[in-house]
């Protein structure tokens, strides 16, 4: 099948963001957007995204990935309102390909909060893959009244973008700290406070609104990180939990990268 990779450049909040859409001869009717998380681009760790936007759009999925504002290619500074990007992505997505009536949204780690929380007003939104997901890093009131109501405190982690000075972790740190957020040190992946203590019953707030399908992807090794997907496919009827041992959101391995592609590409052709 023939392919076409577009460039974009579109705008939120009077910022220009870049983004990337993978277009098929024959799109289908139900494509995939990417929302990067905070320590990643448009490209993905060692590649992912881009390695899954190919194997998706050749199998007839139109797949957008772009750079979060402050993030890449993407003007401004890191900022409290990631839901604005993601509905402005999701706007241009669907001008630029016609024939889609519906996407499903790709999260990795705290991006699944923001993904959730954009799912649950956007019924063109269906699905939810979500790799490794962690508490909601967003620092906006929809995430705050989550967290209030899952009875924890809301928090922002330490995590600056790998890419650009734009995405400095003490620009987010300064702006939630400014919002009244309290901020705690992220722990190294090895040493992770066991998610499904916290991220779990915030992240099943998030989905509490949302009425679509969902993947569960984990592959953290973290003590909990498999306990967290294991809880959310319990508490969220239509989920789907895979298991990849060892892969991790950032899949260091192409055999977990390829792993984690075809999960999500057998999970967009079964409904």
């Amino acid at each position: 099948m023939n392919l076409e990779q577009r460039a974009l450049r579109f705008h939120t909040r009077g910022e220009a963001l870049i983004g990337i859409v993978d277009v098929p001869e024959r799109p289908l009717a139900r494509g995939m957007l990417i929302l990067a998380d905070s320590t990643q681009y448009r490209s993905g760790s060692h590649r992912q995204f881009t390695l899954l936007s190919r194997l998706l759009a050749a199998r007839g999925v139109a797949v957008m990935r772009f750079d979060r504002m402050g993030a890449g290619d993407s003007d401004g500074e890191s900022a409290a309102q990631a839901l604005d990007d993601v509905g402005a992505a999701m706007k241009e997505f669907f001008i630029h390909v016609p024939e889609m009536k519906e996407s499903v949204i790709l999260a990795p780690g705290d991006a699944a909060g923001c993904a959730a929380l954009y799912a649950a007003q956007d019924a063109r939104v269906t699905g939810l893959a979500l790799l490794d997901p962690l508490l909601p890093r967003c620092p906006n009131a929809a995430t705050a009244a989550a967290a209030a109501a899952a009875g924890e405190p809301a928090q922002v982690a330490e995590a600056g973008l790998r890419y650009g000075p734009r995405s400095a972790a003490d620009r987010l740190l300064r702006r939630a700290a400014a919002l009244g957020f309290p901020i705690r040190r992220a722990a190294s992946r090895a040493g992770r406070e066991a998610p499904s203590q916290g991220v779990a019953p915030a992240l099943a707030q998030a989905l509490a609104g949302f009425g679509g399908r969902v993947l569960l992807v984990s592959g953290d090794a973290a003590p909990g990180g498999q306990d967290a997907t294991r809880d959310l496919a319990g508490q969220y009827p239509r989920s789907r939990r895979v298991e990849i041992a060892h892969a991790g959101a950032d899949a260091r391995r192409s055999a977990w990268r390829d792993a984690v592609a075809f999960a999500c590409a057998s999970w967009l052709g079964s409904w």
